[in-house]
């Protein structure tokens, strides 16, 4: 992992018949798509029931999911690569979300590393560590998330995967635990857990399991004081 932890999208790769390739991890981002009612909405009902406003939606993408959540009042800090809004639509979104209330935003994820640890009650990461190449930066990922919760809150976080891809993709395109998808600069990288794998992932950090939400593959909640 370069010194400069995090300052580019780009990761080197070499497929499994020699084949180089450069990983856009922003590729993966599917600016058009809708934000995912189901999640959106139990965030919403749970943090009001509680009087929570605080969100941190790190690797937003397109802010499919912040704006949904700022339109329902709440504060959400988006971090995302810049690169991702040069293009036309994701940069629209990004236009969208600065012209609300209750938007900060911060640049995934060098900028985000050097800021004071300001506290969340919920985090969101939704279709981000599968994308991601380098085991070493999904822990980090996770870490860094784990240090923003506030300590005195459940320190919850809502979790998105897809599931199933794996089986439509071929061998020679294998690259450390998962593959290589797309050519040229739409080249970006999957991998894949079932569930279990998923939560051995997420408790080994200290996060366990505590339900569900429905609206995608892997529509899991998980929390480090689960109960509060």
């Amino acid at each position: 992992m370069s010194k400069e932890i995090w300052k580019s999208p780009l990761y080197p790769a070499t497929d499994a018949v020699g084949e180089k390739h450069m990983i856009d991890v922003t590729q993966s981002i599917s600016a058009g798509l809708k934000h995912n009612e189901a999640l959106v909405g139990h965030i919403i009902g749970w943090m009001k029931e509680r009087g929570f406003t605080r969100v941190l939606d790190f690797g937003a993408g397109a802010l499919r999911h912040t704006l949904a959540l700022l339109d329902a009042g709440l504060e959400v800090t988006a971090v995302e690569f810049k690169q991702a809004y040069s293009r036309d639509k994701a940069g629209e979104k990004l236009k969208a979300a600065r012209s609300r209330e209750g938007f900060i935003e911060l640049y995934w994820p060098s900028d985000f590393l050097k800021k004071p640890a300001k506290k969340y009650d919920v985090a969101v990461l939704a279709f981000v560590l599968q994308v991601v190449p380098n085991k070493t930066d999904r822990v980090r990922i996770l870490k860094e998330v784990a240090k923003r919760l506030d300590p005195i809150g459940p320190q919850r976080i809502y979790y998105a995967s897809r599931f199933g891809d794996a089986k439509n993709l071929k061998d020679d395109r294998k690259y450390k635990d998962g593959w290589i998808r797309g050519s040229g600069a739409a080249t970006t990288f999957y991998t894949e857990w079932n569930a279990a794998e998923t939560h051995a992932f997420m408790k080994k950090r200290g996060f366990v399991h505590a339900g569900r939400y429905g609206g995608s593959a892997q529509p899991f909640i998980y929390e480090r004081n689960a109960g509060l």
